[in-house]
């Protein structure tokens, strides 16, 4: 069982078959129909099962294990979104690739000074908790570019998983905010995609 992220499987290619094309009747059970099959002869013969094995993979695409080699600076974008005063809303952004956030930039535009119109009160990560729910929240301020000590290191959001920003609205504003972090992944393969 593999937990996490530790190994990937990389498509290599398909196997060549060679010669003229002809038709397996083994090819279609697989390993587990080979043995109801062919019993005691692919269990004792390792020739046999290699035979099979080759044969099953010929009509396949290659894997390899290839860890994770790349990273990069990534940067998602959280609205603009608009509310009314008291209102609150969930920005859910999906990375589609393993994905750390490193540091949060955030202003709005509203009645009052930039910063003080919104608050950002919880932040999830897959089910994964980063800011705990508060009625007050964090002053958008605190995450102006200019804020110095803005840097977090959340949990990892994995692939598939998304990231939720919850925001209230003290006056009838716009939250204007980015995401900064690093996404990793392989070359030669599309970020975040995972095969098997």
């Amino acid at each position: 069982m593999t937990i996490g992220y530790e190994g990937w499987d990389d498509l290599v290619g398909e196997m060549t078959r060679g010669g003229s094309p002809q038709q397996d009747s083994l090819a279609v059970l697989g390993a587990e129909g080979a043995y109801q099959l062919l019993g005691e002869m692919v269990q004792r013969s390792p020739q046999m099962a290699q035979f099979v094995q080759q044969r099953i993979a010929a009509n396949r695409p290659m894997l390899r294990r290839t860890p994770v080699d790349r990273a990069r600076d990534w940067d998602f974008p959280l609205g603009p979104v608009s509310g009314a005063a008291g209102t609150t809303t969930t920005i859910t952004i999906q990375p589609q690739t393993l994905f750390r956030v490193e540091k949060i930039m955030a202003t709005d535009v509203g009645s009052l000074t930039s910063g003080y119109n919104t608050s950002v009160t919880q932040v999830i990560i897959g089910n994964k908790l980063q800011r705990p729910a508060t009625s007050g929240g964090t002053l958008t301020l605190f995450f102006a570019n200019n804020a110095l000590g803005n840097g977090v290191k959340w949990d990892t959001c994995q692939p598939a998983l998304s990231i939720a920003f919850t925001i209230s609205f003290i006056t009838a504003s716009t939250f204007y905010g980015t995401l900064w972090g690093k996404a990793a992944y392989m070359v030669g393969l599309a970020l975040g995609a995972r095969l098997s």
